[in-house]
């Protein structure tokens, strides 16, 4: 799996609203600082925890624009995507930092917070 792969995979599991499928996208070690909560989640105990409350909803993503970064181990993106929680759509933004580990990328930092209204 590439990295490019990777946030098309991570679109993929947020809209099967599959708790556990998307926490194994996360390095055990990793942080998620998420949209709909205020804390820190490290560790993939709660990274999952974060998913399953989140899915108690109906939760869709859809991406709007990315910019990425590439090197042989680390690799960014950043960007806008749109939740749509129980029919209602969220605005954000998003940065991803995925690692390499051996022939895996793992999601080892991930921020997202709305969108705000004004410049």
């Amino acid at each position: 799996m590439n990295v490019i792969n990777l946030l098309q995979i991570w679109v993929e599991k947020i809209n099967l609203n599959d708790a556990k499928q998307v926490s194994d996208l996360y390095h055990k070690n990793g942080l998620l600082l998420g949209t709909f909560s205020n804390i820190e989640r490290n560790g993939q105990k709660l990274i999952i925890d974060y998913f399953e409350n989140l899915f108690t909803s109906k939760v869709g993503v859809e991406i709007i624009t990315k910019h990425e970064f590439k090197t042989e181990s680390i690799s960014t993106v950043s960007g806008l995507y749109n939740f749509e929680v129980d029919k209602k759509k969220i605005k954000a933004r998003f940065s991803f930092v995925f690692i390499k580990n051996k022939l895996k990328w793992k999601i080892l930092s991930h921020h997202s917070s709305v969108l705000p209204d004004k410049n």
